[in-house]
């Protein structure tokens, strides 16, 4: 007998299998517990225009027939300052935002990394019970309502901020597909011009703002370098969201965001950008790479966006090229084995290995002149590698970085055609690379990942600007679709109806393709929420059927 049988066995042995299962379509209850919901999660560096995109996600999402929640972490840490007794400061907007941030990190101390992104979950669920009901994941629930109320559930929780990246993971694990993370990102300038509000803050403070907002230097802080770049799409914005230009920077958003919905609910024939396609093949290039430390690729296209060559992180190897690949040309009749860090003895990261020999030889010297004692050398050390710039050194590689591959393969493929080029990389380029981009001739660069130990900009302030209207090489951040979600997002299915014409649903008709279930969700939420009613912790009021706020006072989960 099969599993399946022995799971459904009448008591009555003479009953036959199929007077059990005949009234059960599975595929029917798949489909019909598709859930229409959405979360979005908004993540980026300070002073980009968080709240704005927030505003414009609502705006975008009426025309769908959407209602919008907004759940803002800084409130869920701003109502639960008395849970670590950090109070909120309030004597100046530096002060006020400096404790915010230190109340944040100590709930993630003392709570887990994903704490906020818990209490988000958990007022989710509290809002959709309220407004929608209990769900039940019993069989031949969708059969008692062939229009599956499900389908109803137009709603979407914007989250607005995630600044961890255990926080992303954790919203991404329960909510698989449904979960949009946005990465809202306007270059320093323009975030400085946005906190500068008068009286607000002086430069000093926006410039500590920055850094700790960026990436603090343990798991449980604010760390926007390593969330930003999981984001399925990117938004930048290139002017202040205050002052005379507030409309192009609201124009900005409310074109590209009508763009991303229209990808997402497949209402309007939408095709990538010659910027989208280039860093997709930049991030398919990086897989190749089996460099220990991280994967990194690259792209480079001409003037007019046409794809030349694509590059990864790895070691050269004799011949031309790199391991992995045929080399350019045969310089031995032995066919070459892998030498690469990882497949050799001990498999260690030589620039790891020197950097440490830079820190004893540099202690060694000052134990020898009695500087240091003998008894703190390892220390010292260790401290070294961990609080100074050498363990920023990456000269020491043996890799290729994925720029110099890809401008290589390039040169030898379109020789002149790269002059005035593009380059599109997953990662910030270091200031090597930055260097030899310049003397190459391109024109723009583009990038994902923040790389915050690079010195590019500080070192060729002459040849390279972060701003729009500067002069020089452009180092921009990546605006678009990310390659984690290209295929899908991309992927139009049937666009026109039998009769051969295009056929696309109506906005407040269309369903989004994220294609996720109802069914495990509401159990994954109980999951968390049975943990956080274990604290003392407090969640925002929930809101009523109709989006208004419930007026009772804010409780514990």
């Amino acid at each position: 007998m099969s599993v399946a049988a022995k799971m459904i066995k009448s008591k009555d042995a003479a009953t036959p299998l199929a007077a059990h299962t005949k009234s059960v379509d599975s595929t029917f209850e798949a489909t019909a517990s598709l859930t229409p919901e959405l979360v979005v999660a908004l993540c980026g560096p300070i002073g980009s225009p968080l709240h704005e995109t927030a505003t414009q996600i609502k705006n975008a999402l009426n025309e769908f027939g959407y209602r919008t929640e907004p759940i803002r972490l800084s409130e869920l840490i701003r109502i639960n300052t008395d849970f670590v007794g950090i109070p909120i400061d309030k004597s100046n907007r530096y002060s006020e935002i400096d404790t915010l941030i230190k109340a944040g990190d100590e709930l993630r101390r003392q709570l887990g990394n994903d704490v906020l992104a818990k209490m988000a979950i958990a007022k989710i669920g509290a809002d959709r019970r309220k407004s929608y009901g209990e769900f039940s994941d019993r069989a031949n629930e969708g059969e008692k309502s062939p229009e599956s109320r499900i389908r109803t559930h137009r709603i979407c929780h914007v989250i607005d901020s995630v600044k961890n990246v255990d926080e992303l993971k954790l919203l991404r694990l329960i909510y698989g597909e449904a979960l949009i993370a946005v990465g809202v990102f306007s270059p320093v300038e323009i975030r400085k011009k946005n906190l500068e509000r008068p009286g607000a803050l002086s430069s000093e403070d926006i410039a500590k703002l920055i850094d700790t907002d960026s990436g603090e230097e343990f798991s449980h802080g604010q760390s926007v370098r390593d969330t930003f770049p999981q984001c399925d799409f990117f938004l930048r914005v290139d002017e202040p969201i205050t002052g005379p230009t507030e409309h192009k920077a609201v124009g900005q958003l409310v074109e590209k965001l009508r763009r991303f919905f229209n990808l997402i609910f497949r209402t309007a024939v939408v095709s990538p950008t010659p910027e989208e396609n280039a860093m997709y093949a930049a991030a398919s290039a990086a897989r190749n790479s089996a460099c220990m430390s991280r994967q990194v690729g690259a792209a480079v296209t001409s003037k007019g966006g046409e794809l030349l060559a694509t590059g990864w992180n790895d070691v050269p190897s004799g011949g031309g090229g790199l391991y992995g690949k045929p080399p350019l040309f045969q310089i031995s009749t032995e066919e070459r084995g892998d030498e690469r860090c990882y497949a050799q003895s001990g498999a260690k990261c030589h620039n790891d290995i020197e950097k440490r020999t830079i820190a004893d030889k540099i202690i060694e010297a000052l134990v020898n002149d009695s500087v240091l004692t003998a008894e703190n050398q390892e220390k010292a050390v260790q401290l070294i590698m961990k609080d100074s710039r050498v363990k920023d050194l990456i000269e020491f590689s043996r890799a290729v970085h994925a720029e110099m591959h890809a401008i290589l393969g390039a040169s030898r493929v379109a020789g002149d055609r790269v002059i005035a080029g593009k380059v599109f990389v997953t990662t910030y380029p270091c200031h090597s690379c930055a260097r030899h981009l310049v003397a190459a001739g391109i024109s723009e660069i583009y990038y994902i990942e923040p790389y915050r130990k690079s010195l590019a900009t500080r070192l060729h302030s002459d040849a390279l600007t972060e701003a729009i209207d500067g002069r020089g090489v452009k180092l921009m951040q990546f605006d678009g679709v990310a390659p984690r979600r290209f295929i899908d997002l991309f992927d139009s299915g049937s666009r026109k109806s039998k009769a051969g014409v295009l056929d696309l649903k109506r906005r407040d008709e269309a369903s989004p393709s994220t294609h996720v279930s109802l069914r495990a969700i509401p159990r994954l939420e109980e999951v968390v929420v049975a943990e956080i009613s274990s604290t003392q912790l407090r969640l925002p009021e929930l809101t009523t059927r109709e989006g208004t706020d419930d007026q009772s006072t804010p409780t514990a989960a």
